[in-house]
């Protein structure tokens, strides 16, 4: 009922159409964009123009899709909110890997969990790179954490759309690069 009402005042106004905003949720987009994921708005300059290099795309769509678009909306922003507690995640492990690493290594594990970027990880290596060459145990118990969560990555649904060999050739790769950064031994 609340969607029909929706629907007959966007109608009354003259609105046939109205925009959805895209963007490509990943460890280096922005919080601006991530926060504008999945919103709608009757207009395309109702958002503004990113000049902060973020992949977008202003979605149009007939008014009388408004039910189906509001609930692609809510699990894009339930997306965006789980890339924005990733990173938190991500920053408090990286932050208690000295002095708590037990604690470090559960958050790593579930921001591993949302996702895990290869370029993060090389980022982690190199900062902490005294501290995991001096505590090969750690060293280790981070190498299983990100395996098994890069393992997990490829089970996820938009990697389905990959070809079956592109796909595993990248988790290959994956997993080779993570046991560079984080040898045994």
């Amino acid at each position: 009922m609340l969607n029909a009402l929706r629907i007959g005042g966007h109608l009354i106004l003259g609105r046939t159409h109205l925009w959805q905003y895209y963007t490509n949720v990943t460890w280096r987009t922005c919080e601006e964009c991530l926060a504008r994921h999945g919103r709608i708005a009757p207009r395309p300059n109702s958002f503004p123009d990113p000049q902060d290099g973020c992949e977008r795309k202003l979605l149009r769509f007939p008014v009388w899709e408004l039910a189906a678009y509001r609930e692609k909306a809510r699990l894009m922003r339930k997306l965006a909110q789980e890339e924005l507690w990733r990173r938190k995640a991500f920053r408090e492990a990286t932050e208690l890997l000295a002095t708590r690493p037990a604690e470090a290594v559960r958050l790593f594990d579930r921001a591993g969990g949302v996702d895990v970027y290869i370029p993060e990880l090389e980022r982690l290596a190199a900062e902490q790179r005294e501290l995991l060459a001096q505590r090969p145990e750690l060293r280790a118990r981070l190498r299983q954490v990100f395996l098994r969560r890069w393992s997990e990555k490829f089970t996820k649904p938009r990697y389905e759309r990959l070809p079956e060999r592109m796909r595993q050739a990248r988790e290959r790769w994956g997993e080779a690069r993570i046991k560079e950064l984080f040898p045994e031994g």
